[in-house]
């Protein structure tokens, strides 16, 4: 049976997780626009980091496999890292110059981010699916909330 402790530290990591999905959505809505301005014109991609410390906590613990499935996450994780990479590889010291290379760049970008965008949506819709279900129930919010009353044992 799973101990009350052990329900609220895997809700807190599906939260985490949660937090990470959306912050990486918003990362990739603002990169859509930089890599079409890419394409044509060259430039400089940003390269922030994505969140994938939750993710990877999961993955090196898999308290929920039933339910969010381990091969999708390290799928997203992979996908993200790709992502992040393109990035590095148009900031590095040769940047692609040629039409044809900005492409390629640009269409591994498009093919990758839609990807992990529906990657990423499936995750957060099982993930949110699962925290709702491990709501304590309301005795044990109380009881923990409160705190255990020691009021007449005279321990404070």
């Amino acid at each position: 049976m799973t101990t009350p402790a052990e329900l609220r530290k895997d809700r807190g990591q599906l939260l985490a997780m949660i937090l990470e999905l959306q912050t990486n959505r918003i990362i990739l809505d603002g990169l859509l626009d930089c890599y079409a301005t890419f394409r044509f014109t060259g430039g400089v991609v940003p390269r922030e980091s994505w969140g994938l410390v939750a993710m990877t906590s999961y993955l090196e613990r898999p308290f929920a496999a039933r339910r969010i499935s381990t091969a999708e996450a390290a799928r997203y994780r992979l996908l993200a890292e790709a992502i992040m990479d393109l990035g590095h590889t148009i900031t590095a010291g040769a940047r692609p110059r040629t039409l044809r290379s900005r492409y390629d760049i640009a269409d591994a970008f498009g093919r990758d981010s839609a990807e992990v965008r529906a990657l990423g949506s499936t995750l957060e819709s099982a993930m949110t699916k699962l925290v709702a279900e491990l709501k304590p129930s309301p005795v044990l919010a109380e009881t923990e909330s409160v705190g255990p009353d020691f009021s007449s044992t005279g321990v404070r």
